[in-house]
């Protein structure tokens, strides 16, 4: 590791450094080791970690379902053969009780959606 514009001088290393003595002299051993060693904690991930992801099982779901929908059409054209042919043959018959009972399920559902308190009071 080296920093710009700083030299790696005894005074930068140890304070005491002007002092000869054999006990107050850097060393140059564990310095390295530190400067090595902050140096690894502080790099971003390297490519082979940053490959190295794992998927959630509910995200492998979500991935899957997605796939499926894009892969479905959105006009189930067989079905609307079928229905095309039973309209066109005259045997296709609407209950109409059915019908409005649905309109209004969904009109309530709509309604309880907007405001839950003034509808279910």
């Amino acid at each position: 590791m080296s920093i710009n514009n700083v030299k790696n001088s005894p005074s930068i290393i140890n304070p005491n450094a002007n002092q000869t003595s054999e006990a107050t002299k850097p060393d140059r051993i564990n310095t390295k080791k530190g400067a090595n060693a902050y140096a690894k904690a502080n790099q971003p991930p390297s490519l082979r970690d940053a490959a190295n992801v794992q998927i959630s099982q509910r995200a492998k779901e979500l991935s899957m379902a997605k796939k499926i929908a894009e892969e479905t059409p959105d006009i189930r054209e067989e079905k609307v053969a079928q229905f095309k042919d039973k309209i066109n043959n005259g045997e296709y018959k609407v209950d109409a009780e059915k019908v409005a009972d649905a309109i209004l399920r969904e009109t309530f559902k709509d309604e309880i959606a907007k405001e839950p308190e003034t509808v279910l009071s």
